[in-house]
């Protein structure tokens, strides 16, 4: 009896052994509890597919993306991305974002690409990637004639100077050794009506915005000297997308070679911004 029970308990190890070497094998590539992240390498087919490209921006950055008085969509951004579009066979349509959710919403996809200004910041390329078409930086705006002959930001020292409040011209001009005060305003025109008034001795303002309001009350400011602390603008991606990255990088070497990207510079700043 003894003899039959071992027999037994035997074959009942050696089936639970058997059992246990015949479990379904995990796909080669796959952990258990964790799903594989997947990439956005598909958004070009899907864009191409559907005949479209969906374009984050804020609406609110005259002159490169803003609404005129008839509720269009305007500015230097908006051309530039139909020209994009135009070489990627595609219509445009743009999907407006506050500024502060935009990159978050580019992960959600909410839109293709954000192509909105955006400064291609070393922190910004740790969430997307960027295609990069040209720097833009500071410049020094004094009323016409130069009174002062202030001719470099070195001619600053002991100058009451004006700046829009959070901008890249009010950290610029907190860089700049020897101003005697810097005045921050809620609005760039501000800057430029004080000045117009002498309480403001110059300014400092983005390049873009600075000549785009010059254009509006022309004869009364000028530009001294060179754009200065220049930093690369760039149009975000989602990280790994990469048939879309190159295919918006040669559209953008397109529209730089055959010169539409400094037409539309000409026709927003009177001047082609994208050469410095």
């Amino acid at each position: 009896m003894k003899k039959v029970i071992l027999s037994l308990f035997m074959v009942a190890i050696a089936l639970v052994v058997t059992a246990c070497g015949t479990q379904p094998k995990m796909p080669e590539n796959s952990k258990s509890g964790q799903s594989e992240k997947t990439t956005s390498g598909d958004t070009l087919a899907e864009i191409k597919e559907k005949g479209e490209i969906t374009i984050g921006l804020d609406d609110t950055l005259p002159p490169m993306e803003y609404r005129n008085d008839k509720n269009e969509l305007v500015g230097f951004d908006i051309e530039f991305a139909e020209a994009l579009a135009k070489e990627l066979g595609v219509k445009v349509k743009f999907v407006p974002s506050a500024w502060d959710g935009i990159i978050p919403g580019l992960d959600a996809k909410r839109f293709d690409i954000i192509l909105s200004s955006m400064n291609a910041t070393d922190e910004r390329k740790k969430k997307v990637d960027f295609v990069e078409y040209f720097g833009v930086g500071q410049i020094l705006a004094v009323k016409t004639g130069n009174p002062l002959n202030i001719k470099s930001v070195d001619d600053l020292k002991g100058k009451i100077v004006g700046v829009q409040l959070g901008s890249t011209g009010e950290t610029a001009a907190n860089s700049i050794n020897g101003i005697k005060e810097i005045k921050k305003y809620d609005l760039t025109t501000d800057v430029f009506n004080d000045m117009g008034l002498g309480r403001v001795e110059a300014a400092v303002v983005g390049e873009m915005i600075g000549r785009y309001y010059m254009t509006t009350k022309p004869g009364e400011f000028e530009i001294v000297g060179e754009a200065f602390q220049v930093q690369p603008m760039g149009i975000a991606v989602r990280k790994n997308d990469n048939q879309l990255r190159d295919a918006l990088e040669k559209a953008v070497r397109t529209v730089e070679g055959n010169g539409t990207l400094s037409k539309i510079s000409e026709k927003w700043f009177e001047k082609d911004i994208t050469k410095q």
